[in-house]
């Protein structure tokens, strides 16, 4: 496993270094200085560069891969600028540590997946490029840094210093939701999107999969078998975890000695095709006990769900975890994972499972509006138990008109000092779009005291959008709302109050003519993305919520153009206009499907009424 996490580290550089990055240039990066996704802990941009030279000696250490060497060799010898670049690549030891002080940079004693990215030249004046991971994990990160400082088209790179590490344990996604489920591919995508920012866990829990929940005791059809083993081996590939969960509290007897066999039976299929990581769920179930056996065992104690629940989960630590070396610690999702304070379910279940298995939680809310340190302590305190948290952001499936494309919000910086290991959100059905806000998660989770929502949001678009960004960006500000965030189309919805204003004042042109610009923006935004962004399965995805944009900005033309002829008392134009208009948010209504959510509707039917109340019309509302 070793040695082939090496060839994958190598050989993203030298996609890298052979490709370059397609992303356009950043604020930062037109400066001269690339921005690097997530933000470093340690960055250092120092004056000077070294040019790629034709000149290239690829050395590795740790690793014994000829083949793969000699391409990385020849991917750099792109370069034509004069003397030689040596290119060092492998784990942070001795070796390892000469190289990088031969260029004037000190390590840090680096944490679990820290690396060293350097530039510079040495007192010989050698140019060098040293990427060094405290362990493969670490390497590979390394790498997928070097990938954002390579940039198409430049033929010199700037000398830098970068020492990072990731502040939370365990980060990624969970694929929890209800509906249906991501198909093969889009999870295959999913986990090279993880790898390549810094993201190192997939918990596999789609709700709709009935051999996870339903039919739990079943075992996987063959294909679905070697659909997952797939996903194992992508997941290796990425250096993410793929963490297998299984929900069986709704029909489980967890007294009964042929169900516990089954759990493992189950769990020994997916050890078999590589899986290292699990999860037993026990949530959106009912508690009751249901079988005779659990009655009579568990029905004399305080807390018999929670009772229950912990011999089950005691029983497959000590059975199946702690008999398998090299297994992950079990994650759990008790019953009581949203609610504020503590429960006797709580307390019971606290007391009784063992100390070594990690606890889901979701904030306080099963949609938490804010997750903050003092809330984390609370229930750290009450679980006393390690603390990971299910971020049901961006998920959608109790909305399912709705795309959630803002920036994750409302997490305060410090959760790690407070019983929390990690975060794993919990995603659209939209796979691909989900990554546009996932893009912020995974930077949050690395660096949570320089994670600005804003930015990273913006730099999200940029990375996903391409050439495209400006269309995108218009498209995600008009589903930008959600529950942990209240603020909907931040460009549009205040140049709609500006133009209300100017219009009761009778002086509104210039408000009326940036209004219309940004509704020219929200009208060819959609074609714009489906003429120029790289990505089908989006557009795919997203289809109803651009063809249903498309009309607002139609719509919202129409509406500034009644408005102005109601004022100059034309009616015979502002009644043809409100024709038009009634037609195109008819034809808007038909979608249902939502963008620009209690902006855009609210927008156009006071335009409606305004003109009606100029005729006299009583207007009411249903």
């Amino acid at each position: 496993m070793a040695w082939r996490s090496w060839m994958m580290v190598l050989l993203s550089l030298v996609l890298l270094l052979s490709a370059g990055l397609s992303i356009p240039p950043t604020r930062t990066e037109a400066k001269g200085q690339p921005v690097v996704s997530p933000t470093p802990q340690i960055y250092k941009v120092k004056k000077g560069s070294i040019p790629l030279s034709a000149d290239v000696e690829v050395k590795t250490v740790n690793v014994v891969d000829e083949a793969t060497v000699k391409s990385v060799r020849h991917s750099l010898e792109k370069g034509d600028g004069k003397g030689q670049l040596s290119v060092i690549l492998g784990r942070l030891d001795g070796q390892m540590k000469k190289a990088l002080q031969s260029i004037g940079v000190t390590p840090r004693d680096l944490p679990a997946e820290g690396y060293v990215v350097a530039i510079g030249k040495d007192a010989d004046g050698q140019s060098k490029i040293i990427a060094a991971g405290k362990d493969d994990r670490g390497t590979f990160y390394a790498v997928q840094t070097l990938r954002q400082i390579v940039r198409q088209g430049k033929e010199s790179l700037p000398v830098l210093e970068i020492q990072d590490w990731p502040t939370m344990q365990l980060r990624g996604a969970i694929e929890g939701f209800y509906g249906k489920p991501w198909s093969h591919q889009d999870r295959l995508r999913q986990l090279d999107f993880y790898g390549s920012h810094k993201m190192n866990t997939y918990v596999y829990a789609p709700k709709d999969d009935p051999y996870h929940r339903e039919k739990w005791r079943e075992p996987y059809p063959e294909e679905k078998l070697e659909e997952l083993e797939q996903l194992v081996d992508r997941a290796e590939r990425n250096h993410v975890e793929f963490n297998f969960a299984i929900s069986p509290g709704v029909s489980i007897c967890y007294s009964d000695e042929n169900e516990l066999e089954a759990l493992m039976d189950k769990a020994q299929a997916m050890w078999e095709i590589g899986v290292r990581s699990y999860s037993i769920l026990l949530d959106d179930i009912d508690p009751s006990l249901r079988c005779a056996k659990d009655k009579e065992r568990f029905g004399e104690d305080p807390n018999p769900a929670a009772a229950a629940q912990a011999y089950l989960l005691n029983r497959f630590n000590d059975e199946f975890i702690q008999t398998h070396p090299g297994a992950e610690r079990l994650v759990t999702v008790p019953t009581d994972y949203w609610q504020e304070g503590e429960t006797p379910y709580r307390k019971r279940f606290a007391e009784l499972v063992d100390p070594d298995v990690i606890v889901y939680w979701t904030g306080i809310g099963v949609v938490a509006p804010t997750i903050t340190d003092e809330d984390a302590e609370k229930t750290h305190q009450i679980f006393q138990h390690d603390l990971l948290i299910w971020d049901n952001y961006p998920v959608n499936d109790y909305e399912r008109n709705r795309l959630f494309l803002g920036p994750l919000v409302g997490r305060d910086k410090h959760l790690t000092d407070h019983g929390v290991l990690g975060l794993t959100a919990n995603p659209m059905n939209e796979a691909e779009a989900s990554k546009i806000p996932l893009f912020t998660v995974a930077e949050y989770v690395w660096n949570p005291e320089a994670y600005d929502p804003q930015d990273s949001w913006e730099r999200s678009l940029r990375q996903f959008g391409g050439k495209a960004m400006q269309p995108l960006k218009t498209f995600a500000e008009n589903s930008y709302s959600s529950p942990i965030n209240d603020k909907e189309s931040p460009t549009l919805q205040p140049l709609i109050e500006a133009y209300w204003q100017g219009v009761e004042k009778g002086d509104f042109t210039r408000e009326e003519d940036e209004l219309i610009e940004e509704l020219n923006r929200i009208e060819h935004a959609p074609d714009q993305l489906r003429h120029r962004l790289d990505n089908q399965k989006f557009l795919q995805e997203t289809k109803p919520y651009l063809n249903k944009l498309e009309l607002y900005g139609e719509a919202g033309k129409l509406a500034v153009q009644l408005v102005r002829f109601t004022e100059e008392g034309d009616m015979e134009q502002a009644w043809k206009t409100r024709l038009l208009l009634e037609e195109k948010m008819k034809e808007a209504k038909s979608i249902p499907q939502e963008v620009a959510a209690d902006v855009m509707a609210p927008f156009l039917e006071r335009a409606m009424e305004r003109f009606d109340r100029s005729l006299g019309l009583r207007v009411e509302k249903p």
